[in-house]
């Protein structure tokens, strides 16, 4: 006897061997994954206290998003009075003192709640998230932690650690992290902790040796933005007279527990030296052309075969928009409709993202062992769907709409499109409500807001 067996769908496992079953079943006990296989032979093995048909359905590992601010759902469309032309004029002028230094707890509970069930919504089962609010501390990471297990999803929480604000705010950042990855990362719990640095343009190099050295004592590794836009190159080079990569490297900072994100503008040296230290890479497709950058060279990535996930950066709650970004962007970029190919885009979302936030022995694949966290999903294809043809269907006609059941950890947080852990129209109202209150700073006079400049 299993707790559920799913059977007759089309399950893509995203294992190392890109498995695919046409009619497959998942027979799942408690939260782990007891085996996968042709549902007539699974059937005759097991039964099952709930039993899911996913027959014409497709089943696929939750996906990973690793790299995200969940903060960000209620900024959305917010109205400007003048837009940024530059990415460190969008973070200085507007990010910073608009959206970053107003955010309360309760406004990063009520974000973290909304974008959780959007996420669970979409398919996406694990979120690795950067939390930037240098007035709501201490304490802002277990109101983000509290949103997030209420709704059930999987989260690696950070804080992002700088000195923008001052040093004495830097310390209690690291001082967030490192409480949070004290309570939670020896726990078997949805959350776990992560230190976090910004850029090596608002971080001292005594910062990130410290940020670094706790990591090595405490584990859960370091998340940082990597070179989003050139200002940061830029930087390095005056300061240091090298790249940002190469300054980390010559720190000590880089190891296979740090996961960079963003890395546009990263040279050939810079890539060379991620592979060195085994970083993982996040890309963000999206928000990278939303802020005016350049595409990533995620192709050379994976072709000095560094582990590479995908993430939303918040600009978007579904990571099938973001495949579809990324399967098709470098392909107009590098004017090869043969590279980002439809097995390497789906690994990244599943498999290449779990191992890239540190959960690759946990989620990521369908698989005996793993935890239980997937989704079953309804193409509604005009045209067959085979184990041949399958991933190049989700790449065009995949999206969070489609979902209809996800699981997590084995437990049961949607079915049929609705979500079962929280009231979905009262966590919207609340973020309504949250994003009002945080629009009021729009009516303020510039002048009587922080300035910074880097």
């Amino acid at each position: 006897m299993v707790s559920i067996l799913i059977k007759n769908g089309m399950i893509v496992t995203s294992d190392a061997k890109n498995s695919i079953i046409a009619r497959g079943a998942i027979a799942i006990d408690k939260d782990k994954i007891v085996e996968v296989g042709p549902t007539k032979e699974i059937e005759k093995k097991y039964s099952a206290d709930h039993l899911l048909n996913a027959d014409g359905k497709v089943v696929m590992p939750g996906m990973i998003c690793c790299h995200n601010h969940m903060y960000n759902a209620i900024t959305h469309a917010m109205p400007w009075k003048e837009s940024p032309t530059s990415f460190i004029g969008f973070l200085e002028d507007l990010w910073w003192p608009y959206i970053e230094d107003q955010f309360t707890k309760d406004q990063i509970y009520a974000s973290a709640l909304i974008a959780s069930v959007r996420m669970i919504k979409s398919g996406v089962t694990s979120c690795a998230d950067v939390l930037e609010a240098p007035n709501a501390i201490p304490g802002a990471l277990d109101r983000e932690a509290e949103a997030v297990r209420r709704v059930g999803i999987r989260g690696v929480l950070s804080f992002e650690a700088s000195e923008r604000v001052s040093e004495e705010n830097a310390d209690l950042s690291v001082k967030e992290n490192l409480d949070f990855v004290r309570k939670w990362n020896k726990k078997d719990d949805l959350v776990k902790g992560k230190f976090c640095t910004h850029t090596t343009f608002t971080c001292s190099e005594k910062l990130l040796r410290r940020v670094r050295k706790l990591a090595d004592e405490y584990g859960g590794g370091i998340h940082i933005h990597l070179e989003e836009g050139r200002d940061e190159a830029m930087f390095s080079h005056v300061k240091y007279r090298k790249t940002p990569a190469e300054f980390y490297e010559d720190i000590g900072f880089l190891g296979p527990d740090v996961l960079a994100s963003q890395c546009v503008y990263t040279t050939d040296r810079e890539i060379e030296a991620l592979k060195r230290h085994d970083v993982k890479v996040s890309h963000q497709p999206m928000s990278n052309c939303e802020v005016g950058s350049t595409v990533a060279p995620v192709v050379k990535y994976l072709k000095a075969g560094l582990t590479v996930g995908l993430g939303t950066d918040g600009a978007t709650y579904d990571m099938f928009e973001v495949m579809r970004f990324a399967f098709l962007l470098h392909k107009a970029y590098h004017q090869d409709m043969t590279v980002m190919s439809p097995e390497e885009v789906f690994k990244m979302a599943t498999r290449g993202g779990a191992e890239a936030i540190g959960l690759g022995e946990t989620v990521g694949s369908i698989e005996p062992n793993k935890r239980a966290d997937l989704q079953i999903l309804d193409l509604k294809p005009s045209t067959p769907v085979t184990p041949e043809n399958v991933l190049t269907q989700i790449m065009f006609l995949g999206s969070g709409a489609q979902v209809e059941t996800v699981l997590v950890n084995g437990k049961l947080v949607m079915r049929d499109r609705k979500v079962l852990t929280v009231d979905e129209e009262a966590a919207r109202k609340l973020a309504m409500q949250a994003a009002e209150d945080l629009w009021q700073v729009l009516k303020k006079d510039r002048k009587d807001l922080p300035t910074y400049r880097i």
